[in-house]
């Protein structure tokens, strides 16, 4: 996962590979204070319903930008309008040929919402993301694929009409630096079309990522995608011309398909492998004690029909339904006191509860420290093995506040537990949440000790396994 890699890509096998212009090399230096402004992202969590309106500012790249948002939460997904306007021709800024919108999480993931291609310096889009708390930003990329935003954020997001709660996003996880990558010639409007442009950088970007090593079979279908590209646009028949954007768009992506294997293939197939034995460890335990009770059930299934000859036949079906029980709660003890070690975990009447603890929550806020999430990744990884579990995810807070915003908060706290949850691999169709906000405490709220404790997430196992005989 070197993505400083892409510092040293060398495009020497693309014989229309250029510099980059004077004008852009100059604008590397403002990429410092568009840092800056990525540190203090302002983003939201957004409250289902109504719509909420955001404003877009220019950063030091184009200070002359602006534009405009709406977001509407419905029904877990976000519908997201942007309207820019103001900006320069991104080929103007360096080895950039489109605009891409970008969704950034409370944890600094950036997601792709779409790309934003300019005309008069204006452009817009509308897309929907399954968020509820995120910011927004623009930047200049080399091709519409990208998986992850460049340094060159040229538009980022303010609230100016928000329906929900703010929250301060510490970063981008990952950014990519093209500053090696040379620049494409293009001419709107001129003989070769922007799609091309943007096939030739993704090849460029792929092969300094060495994808012709560590994703060969990709980074050869993108060749092969180009090879046809570059030869349709010198056809002198228009309608061969015509499929140009069409593969140029298929060579892209297998492009960018092949840069992303080449540089997490390994790391993610090393993770897969541990994760797998993990798995497979923990699997075999589980077999280990199911075959365990069935061998224990089987003996007293035959000890109980040698009684039989002294005993009515409903003892022996009883005996064999006793150890059949005794199987399934060691099972369900087993598994409670795994999760235990994750997250306090405990036997109820409603199934297996685990609980993300009040200290882990500050008075108003719905975001997960570190302990939780850290907590809720051993917790995702010990079910993960039980696909017949399903969880219900209940959100509480202590009685600060109004009872409204009681009931919008636990709904946001159970919401980020949601979420988390499903970034760890757990089926999102599996999980349900709802917000109870102050009204059903299990400690005084007279006291800072018990209103902490209120504040809590508890997540509820119920399934086969767990419910009880």
């Amino acid at each position: 996962m070197k993505i400083l890699r892409l510092i040293q890509i060398t495009v020497t096998a693309l014989s229309f590979a250029l510099p980059l212009s004077l004008a852009a090399q100059q604008l590397e230096r403002e990429v410092s204070a568009v840092s800056d402004v990525e540190a203090r992202l302002e983003g939201f969590s957004f409250k289902e319903g109504p719509v909420s309106r955001l404003d877009f500012h220019g950063t030091a790249i184009a200070l002359a930008a602006d534009g405009d948002a709406e977001v509407e939460f419905q029904d877990g997904r976000a519908r997201v309008d942007v309207s820019v306007r103001k900006l320069p021709d991104p080929w103007t800024l360096g080895p950039f040929s489109i605009y891409v919108l970008w969704a950034v999480t409370a944890d600094g993931r950036a997601n792709n919402l779409g790309s934003l291609e300019v005309r008069s310096g204006r452009a817009s889009l509308e897309a929907t993301a399954a968020l509820s708390q995120f910011a927004l930003v623009v930047s200049a990329e080399p091709h519409f694929a990208v998986t992850a935003p460049s340094k060159y954020l040229v538009l980022r997001s303010t609230g100016r009409r928000v329906r929900g709660q703010g929250l301060v996003i510490p970063g981008l996880t990952e950014r990519i630096d093209y500053a090696g990558l040379a620049a494409q010639p293009y001419k709107p409007g001129g003989r070769i079309p922007l799609d091309l442009v943007q096939a030739r950088y993704a090849l460029a970007i792929a092969r300094g990522a060495q994808a012709d090593q560590y994703a060969a079979d990709e980074f050869g279908q993108a060749e092969q995608l180009l090879a046809r590209a570059e030869a349709a646009q010198t056809d002198k028949k228009y309608r061969v011309r015509n499929t140009v954007p069409l593969i140029a768009r298929d060579a892209v992506q297998m492009g960018e398909d092949a840069r992303r294997k080449a540089l997490f293939g390994r790391q993610d197939a090393e993770a897969a492998a541990i994760a797998a034995e993990a798995a497979a460890r923990e699997e075999a335990a589980v077999l280990a004690a199911r075959q365990k009770a069935e061998e224990e059930a089987r003996l007293a299934a035959s000890i109980a029909l040698e009684e039989a000859k002294r005993r009515e036949t409903e003892s022996a079906e009883q005996a064999a339904r006793d150890a059949a029980a005794e199987a399934n709660r060691q099972a369900r003890a087993d598994l409670t006191a795994r999760l235990n070690r994750a997250l306090p975990t405990r036997q109820t009447e409603r199934g297996i509860v685990a609980e993300i603890a009040g200290v882990q929550f500050a008075i108003g806020a719905a975001t997960l420290n570190p302990d939780a999430r850290e907590g809720l990744a051993r917790f995702a990884g010990i079910v993960g093995v039980y696909p017949s579990l399903r969880f219900r995810v209940e959100g509480h807070t202590d009685i600060t506040g109004s009872h409204e915003t009681n009931m919008t908060l636990s709904l946001a706290r159970a919401i980020s537990v949601q979420d988390y949850l499903i970034g760890q691999g757990v089926d999102a169709s599996s999980i349900e949440v709802e917000g109870l906000g102050p009204d059903q405490p299990v400690a005084t709220n007279d006291t800072s000790e018990g209103r902490a404790r209120n504040r809590r997430v508890e997540i509820i196992l119920t399934g086969d396994l767990v419910t009880a005989d």
